[in-house]
C-alpha cells in the first residue's frame, strides 16, 4: 500500500527549482480550488497525525488517514506549513520502516521534493534548504557535492540567520569534500572565515542563541585547526591576492586571518595592509600598519601611519598607538618626541603606569648626554620620580618600577658630591638639558 500511494505522489510532484515563484501561485487560494474539501481534509489528517505522533509514530499507524494528508498536499499546496512539515515526518517515518531499500529510497526522494515543494509556495528558500541539506546528509551522506550545494545555498541566503546546525554541516562536508579530492583545500578556508563572521555576529546579537553559537565557534575552531598553518594560509591568499588586489573585501578577509591565525611576519600580510590602507585608508587600518612597521623595525614608516592613527576613537587604541610612537622615537634618539607622546599615552589612560616607566628609562639614558659634572648621577633623580608616579597609578607595575628604583638609586649622587656643591638633601635641583624638570635631591644609599 505504501509503495503504491508513494508513486502516485512521485508522479504528481515534478521536480521544483528554487525560488521558482511566480505570479499564478501567488493567485491561487489559500485552500486552492475546492477550500471547503481542503479544510475537512487538512482538519482529518491533522487530528490523526497528533494521535499517531503521541503515540510514538508506530510503524503503519497513519496510514488510514494518509489520503486526507496527500490530497491537501496536491490540491491544497498553500493551506498550510503543517503539511510539509509534518510531510516530512511522514515520510521519514515510512521510510524506517520501508520493505527494502529501493522503497526506502523512494520515500527519500519524496522528502527531498517536499522540501522544494514548500520553498515554493511557503517561501523562506534559504531556511527550508537547510533543513533540505541536513536530512540530505543524514539519509544520503555519500553524496557531499549535492549535500555542500544545498547547504552553501542555504547560507548564502539566511546570511547572519543560519542556524548553528546548518553552519556545523557546511564546514563539516568542506573538509569532507577536501578529504576525498571533490575540492581544494580553500574551500575549507573560505567557509572557515565565511561561517566565523556569522558566529561573531550571532554571539553578540543573538541572546537567546548565544550559549549555541559559542559551542560552534568552539568546534569550528577545533576541526579548523590542522588546516590553519601559515604554511597552508599564505599560498591560498596569495593566489587570491594576485588574482583580485582591487577586491576590498577579499584584502580585508586575509588581513583579518593572517593576524588571527599569526602569519604577520610574511611579506604577503605587509602587503595586503598597505593595499587595504591603500584603497580604503582610515585610521584603523594606520593603526594596523603601524604596528605591522614596528615589528619590522622600521620605524619612520611606522611613526607616519600611528600619526595618522590618532584620529581612531577608540582611547584604548589611542594609548596602545602613543605608547608605539614613544618607543619608535626612543629608538630614533628623539628622547623629546618620545616622552611627549608617553604623556599623551597617560592621557588617554591614566591608570597605566607604562608611559611613566618609559620616560623614567629615557632620562636614565640620557645621563650622559645630560650630565652635570659637577653633581654626576643627578639625572637619575628624575628618572626614580617617573618610576615611582608608575608605581603610584598602577599597581601592577609596582614590581618592576621597586626593582628600577633599587637600580638607578645607587647612582645618585654621594653624600660628598651633594656637600661639595653646597647643597643638602631634600633641597630642589632642577635637571636641565631637554629634561628640564626641577626633583629633590638625595644621596646614594
Amino acid at each position: 500500500m505504501k509503495t503504491k500511494l508513494l508513486i502516485s505522489i512521485l508522479a504528481l510532484v515534478p521536480f521544483i527549482s528554487m525560488g521558482q515563484v511566480n505570479d499564478s501561485i501567488k493567485a491561487l487560494p489559500k485552500y486552492g480550488n475546492d477550500s471547503v474539501t481542503c479544510v475537512t481534509n487538512l482538519s482529518l489528517y491533522r487530528e490523526a497525525f497528533k494521535q499517531w505522533k503521541d503515540g510514538k509514530f508506530p510503524a503503519g499507524g497513519f496510514d488510514q488517514s494518509y489520503h486526507y494528508w496527500k490530497w491537501v498536499y496536491e490540491n491544497g499546496p498553500k493551506a498550510s506549513l503543517n503539511t510539509y512539515v509534518d510531510g516530512v515526518t511522514i515520510m521519514a517515518n515510512y521510510a524506517k520502516n520501508a520493505a527494502t531499500a529501493e522503497e526506502a529510497e523512494a520515500y527519500i526522494d519524496t522528502i527531498m521534493q517536499i522540501y522544494d515543494k514548500r520553498a515554493m509556495y511557503m517561501g523562506k528558500e534559504g531556511y527550508v534548504l537547510g533543513r533540505k541539506g541536513l536530512d540530505y546528509m543524514k539519509y544520503r551522506p555519500k553524496e557531499l557535492k549535492n549535500i555542500y550545494d544545498i547547504l552553501d545555498r542555504s547560507v548564502a541566503l539566511e546570511k547572519n540567520n543560519s542556524s548553528d546546525a546548518v553552519l556545523d554541516a557546511l564546514f563539516k562536508v568542506s573538509i569532507q569534500m577536501y578529504q576525498e579530492g571533490l575540492a581544494e583545500k580553500s574551500v575549507i578556508i573560505d567557509n572557515y572565515d565565511r561561517i566565523s563572521e556569522i558566529i561573531e555576529y550571532n554571539v553578540k546579537n543573538n541572546t537567546k542563541e548565544k550559549d549555541k553559537y559559542l559551542n560552534l565557534r568552539e568546534g569550528i575552531e577545533g576541526n579548523f585547526e590542522p588546516y590553519a598553518s601559515c604554511e597552508n594560509l599564505i599560498p591560498i591568499y596569495e593566489k587570491k591576492f594576485n588574482e583580485t588586489p582591487e577586491d576590498i573585501d577579499l584584502l580585508k578577509k586575509i588581513s583579518y586571518m593572517l593576524d588571527k591565525k599569526g602569519c604577520t611576519s610574511d611579506k604577503l600580510f605587509e602587503k595586503v595592509s598597505i593595499q587595504y590602507h591603500k584603497l580604503n585608508p582610515s585610521p584603523e587600518s594606520a593603526f594596523m600598519l603601524g604596528k605591522l612597521m614596528l615589528k619590522n623595525e622600521d620605524y619612520d614608516k611606522a611613526i607616519v601611519y600611528l600619526l595618522e592613527s590618532l584620529g581612531m576613537e577608540d582611547d584604548a587604541k589611542k594609548y596602545t598607538a602613543c605608547t608605539i610612537l614613544a618607543h619608535c622615537y626612543q629608538q630614533k634618539n628623539n628622547f623629546p618626541e618620545a616622552r611627549n607622546y608617553a604623556l599623551k599615552a597617560a592621557s588617554f589612560d591614566p591608570s597605566k603606569g607604562e608611559p611613566y616607566i618609559l620616560i623614567g628609562q629615557l632620562y636614565a639614558m640620557s645621563n650622559n648626554s645630560c650630565n652635570d659634572p659637577k653633581l654626576p648621577g643627578a639625572v637619575f633623580w628624575v628618572a626614580v620620580d617617573m618610576f615611582e608616579k608608575a608605581k603610584q597609578v598602577d599597581s601592577s607595575v609596582a614590581s618592576e618600577a621597586n626593582a628600577l628604583i633599587r637600580d638607578y638609586s645607587r647612582y645618585f649622587p654621594s653624600m660628598d658630591k651633594i656637600f661639595f656643591n653646597s647643597l643638602q638633601e631634600g633641597d630642589t635641583y632642577t635637571v636641565g638639558c631637554w629634561i628640564n624638570r626641577t626633583t629633590k635631591i638625595r644621596a646614594a644609599k
